[in-house]
């Protein structure tokens, strides 16, 4: 059964969501492709250190899953960890530009890696919050309409950011 909440506030939290889901799309999904073209064709690195680089952040995010997991269940504040995870894949965002070799890069890409296995389960959790279990299946489809759509959006506004002003500019876009 749906949480008792007055209509006007489930309307806000239900925008909130959908919100989220939008803008949290290119977090969610991360850098990828764009990681690689800006380190391959700006920083000049090769195809084996690109590919090791998405390989050990790709491992340490799907290593991190199930405790990702545990943990959104275990608190309560399931928006300020979602909040907390943001902030982290920002700063790795910002900071890759700046220290753009190997190590610090991993380094930088395997955070935002940790922090990208929140936002799954946290927005499922909150999901399930708002709408209870009866209109949870039809929420969860309206959670990915949103963050398709977000993808979409993310990736035609850094294509064109890119073409405009260079691939580095993709860092900061996702970023804001």
């Amino acid at each position: 059964m749906a949480p008792d909440r007055s209509s006007s506030a489930l309307r806000c939290a239900r925008r909130g969501l959908d919100a989220a889901n939008f803008f949290l799309a290119d977090v969610r999904s991360g850098l990828g492709p764009y990681l690689a073209i800006y380190l391959l064709t700006v920083q000049k690195w090769d195809q084996e250190s690109i590919g090791a680089l998405m390989s050990i952040a790709a491992i340490a995010g799907v290593m991190a899953q199930t405790p990702a997991g545990a943990l959104v269940d275990a608190t309560r504040a399931k928006r300020g960890l979602m909040a907390v995870a943001a902030i982290a894949i920002t700063v790795s965002c910002l900071l890759l530009p700046w220290f753009p070799s190997f190590w610090p890069a991993v380094a930088s890409q395997t955070v935002a890696s940790l922090a990208a296995t929140v936002f799954g389960p946290a927005l499922t959790a909150v999901t399930l919050g708002i709408v209870g279990r009866k209109l949870f299946a039809k929420r969860i489809g309206r959670n990915e309409f949103f963050n398709h759509a977000g993808n979409v959006f993310a990736a035609g506004a850094a294509g064109l950011a890119a073409y405009r002003f260079g691939p580095g500019v993709v860092f900061y876009l996702l970023a804001v």
